[in-house]
């Protein structure tokens, strides 16, 4: 991906510099407003692979979407209702990547809404796990 993004940074500022009004650039401000569109388009590409990095891997693609859910139900006021679909998560799989992901977004939304002891339990629950998984 990164390759590509290089060739087509290349690509683009070529362009721009072939094509556009500017290409006849004549002060410092007409090439800061060419550097900024093309930081701009840089920032787009970053985005972009980004985006494909997260969507490559579904364990990464997994816990984003559980963040999703959660903005979701928070910006409707409801962050505590994202806690049942996070233990139906955990009542699914057995991937420890996305139980540990599970049991810091469940702890985080509990201690945010003042269910601190519970949070707590939660956290000694996946602690367990790890430590189980690791051998003692």
């Amino acid at each position: 991906m990164n390759m590509y993004k290089q060739i087509a940074m290349g690509a683009l500022a070529s362009a721009v510099l072939a094509f556009s009004p500017a290409a006849n650039a004549q002060s410092a401000d007409d090439l800061r407003t060419m550097q900024t569109f093309l930081d701009i388009m840089d920032s787009y590409f970053g985005i972009i692979e980004s985006t494909y990095e997260i969507s490559s891997d579904v364990e990464k693609s997994a816990i984003f979407q559980l963040q999703k859910i959660q903005e979701v139900y928070e910006e409707r006021g409801e962050k505590a209702r994202s806690i049942d679909i996070f233990r139906e998560v955990l009542q699914q799989t057995d991937n420890p990547t996305i139980r540990n992901a599970v049991y810091m977004l469940i702890s985080d939304t509990l201690k945010e809404t003042g269910r601190t002891d519970e949070a707590i339990k939660i956290l000694r629950q996946g602690l367990s796990e790890n430590i189980a998984a690791a051998g003692k």
